[in-house]
């Protein structure tokens, strides 16, 4: 916990304009005033507007419950439900078309409407006059259809069931989940759930429910620029799987769908040893011209500048660059150093140096907008934060709200373009809080403690739930894991690791949490462990070919990628990346600056 004297500090801080360096001028005081006045009316007539609006669907609520003044009864199955033709007109696009056109049941009294049932139209109508709904995986299948039906687009109900259904999102039910929401016409749960399908692209190609996609569905998906996968060969090989699931009637798509396999991607070796071995494409002259183009796009550099078009460009996905901010280099002290690393091209490139030295600092990435927290500079542990836009051209990092506590080597994550933060070192204790940052306010906000204070401790999101991974509380290195009902504000204790780690890189592939590295207070690791969320489990998957520790990680173009880190020795600049397909670890690049105890944070260049 802070002193007196930190909190007075922090608040002093808190108070002052974000960034301001003319804080004490007189005209910009005198306009900040004026500005701070006109927001706090615009403000308090905003939430007086909101009050009002409030109170007057609660009252016609009241009066709906009491069957007062309505003018309409909904007949739904064999139930009645006695409503207002305004309220029912102001929210559905479907009922104000009824009531207000030519329609028959204009003038009608009891209209009886079908296609749902009555459990699911008390729920629709409650929402409808401002009641809160539970949305649960039984009926949510129920109400975002009828939600549909109605055209209740926009409404409150609609976005809850796009919620829940976008949380439940998984590599087994993805396309369903995409197939439904494109069916109901909720825009928002299409776009998370696409979003979702080209990021674990890798893993949804072997569910049965891409096995069970039309052609042109399948062509929807490999043609798409906004796939992340770590090589085309899992394009390719997904195609034949489509193909040989029903291969009587679908190789009549085998060379519709080749043409979107980037075959000038595959190595050299697949092509010969897989593609040219694979009879389907042998017995079609058409698919053989598109293999041997790709040979040639190998053998031929000299031509590849009259190849043009999308099967000789490399896809970019989200375009996502990992980035490394601070940390300890190799002159044993804090450094300002911030480094890019493109995977798809493997370069690295620095970018504007930090403000201030950091070591144990943390990252975070909203967007293209990456922040660097708290940290030491080799006098004191902060709990400053800085931001980088990397959207404008000559970015300077810029500071923003300061954290409540001061924390060397926080846990960090992003969770729905909020920053959380917990745990870390103030200088005396370590600590249990946890803070919440909302970029739109510039404002953290305090949550509920863990269980147990602990520093080096990772910190990733599944769902609406934070993991808290491992650490050290300040006597013993933690094999202890807490997990933070977001929705709730609760933390409850999960199974542990079953080695105590401390500074292990921590990532998430889908529903597992892969801990990578770290110290056990004996040997500096190169094991990695695997939690499964689902069933609360930890397991062992292959070691990383390195000992690490107070690396970082992070989920990048389908795979995990873990970078520099300490390995008992010395420093470390390498990037080693897993396949969880494959259960293997592969050196794939160097950073320019070895170092440990840095920032990391994935940023992704196209939304």
């Amino acid at each position: 916990m802070t002193s007196p004297s930190e909190n007075s500090t922090n608040n002093s801080l808190k108070n002052k304009v974000p960034g301001s360096i003319y804080q004490y001028d007189r005209f910009l005081e005198y306009e900040s005033k004026t500005a701070s006045v006109a927001d706090a009316a615009t403000s308090n007539t905003t939430s007086q507007d909101s009050i009002h609006s409030q109170q007057l669907i609660s009252r016609m609520n009241k009066l709906r419950k009491a069957e007062q003044l309505c003018d309409v009864t909904l007949k739904v199955e064999q139930t009645l439900f006695p409503a207002h033709r305004l309220v029912l007109a102001a929210v559905s696009d479907y009922f104000a078309a009824m009531f207000t056109g030519e329609m028959v049941e204009r003038n009608m009294n009891v209209i009886e409407l079908k296609g749902f049932s009555a459990p699911v139209m008390e729920i629709l109508l409650d929402s409808i006059y401002g009641e809160s709904a539970t949305v649960t995986r039984d009926n949510v299948q129920d109400i975002l259809p009828a939600a549909s039906l109605l055209q209740l687009n926009g409404t409150d109900i609609q976005r809850q069931c796009a919620l829940f259904l976008a949380s439940q999102l998984e590599p087994a039910n993805c396309l369903g989940i995409y197939c439904f929401a494109d069916l109901h016409n909720c825009a928002q749960l299409k776009q998370a759930a696409l979003s979702f399908i080209w990021t674990h692209f890798a893993a949804v190609v072997h569910s049965d429910e891409f096995l069970t996609l039309k052609a042109n569905e399948v062509e929807d998906l490999i043609q798409s620029d906004e796939i992340e996968v770590p090589n085309e060969e899992i394009i390719y090989n997904c195609v034949m799987s489509w193909i040989k699931h029903d291969q009587t009637f679908r190789q009549q798509y085998l060379l519709t769908l080749l043409q979107h396999v980037r075959l000038s991607f595959l190595g050299v070796r697949f092509l010969t040893d897989v593609c040219d071995n694979e009879v389907l494409i042998r017995t079609s002259h058409k698919c053989r011209d598109l293999l041997d183009e790709a040979k040639r796009y190998h053998l031929r550099p000299d031509c590849r500048k009259i190849m043009t078009g999308t099967r000789f460009t490399s896809r970019r996905g989200k375009d996502e660059h990992l980035i490394v901010a601070g940390g300890f280099g190799a002159h044993q002290r804090p450094v300002d150093i911030v480094e890019r690393w493109n995977p798809r091209t493997n370069e690295w490139a620095a970018l504007q140096p930090l403000t201030k030295r950091r070591r144990y600092a943390a990252a975070a990435a909203i967007g293209k907008r990456l922040y660097v927290v708290g940290g030491y500079d080799g006098r004191q542990r902060m709990n400053s934060v800085e931001c980088l836009d990397l959207s404008q051209e000559n970015a300077t990092w810029q500071p923003v709200a300061s954290l409540t506590y001061r924390r060397a080597l926080p846990g960090v994550c992003v969770h729905q373009n909020l920053i959380y933060v917990c745990g870390g070192f103030d200088g005396s204790s370590r600590l249990a809080s946890t803070e919440c940052y909302d970029e739109k306010t510039d404002v953290w906000t305090i949550g509920e403690d863990m269980h147990v204070g602990r520093e080096g401790a990772g910190l990733v999101a599944i769902g609406d739930h934070l993991y808290c991974i491992g650490g050290y509380d300040g006597l013993s290195l933690l094999q202890t894991v807490e997990k933070y009902d977001i929705n709730l504000g609760r933390w409850s204790q999960m199974a542990p690791m079953l080695t105590p780690r401390s500074g292990a890189g921590c990532a998430t592939i889908d529903h597992y949490i892969f801990a990578c590295g770290g110290f056990d207070g004996a040997v500096h690791l190169s094991s990695v462990e695997r939690y499964d969320s689902q069933t609360n489990q930890w397991s062992n998957v292959t070691s990383m070919s390195v000992r690490r520790c107070y690396c970082g990680s992070a989920f990048i173009r389908g795979r995990i990628a873990v970078i520099g880190g300490y390995d008992g020795t010395s420093l470390l600049d390498t990037v080693e990346v897993y396949d969880s397909e494959r259960d293997e670890w592969t050196i794939e690049s160097q950073m320019l600056t070895p170092r440990c105890d840095s920032g990391f944070a994935c940023v992704a260049y196209r939304q």
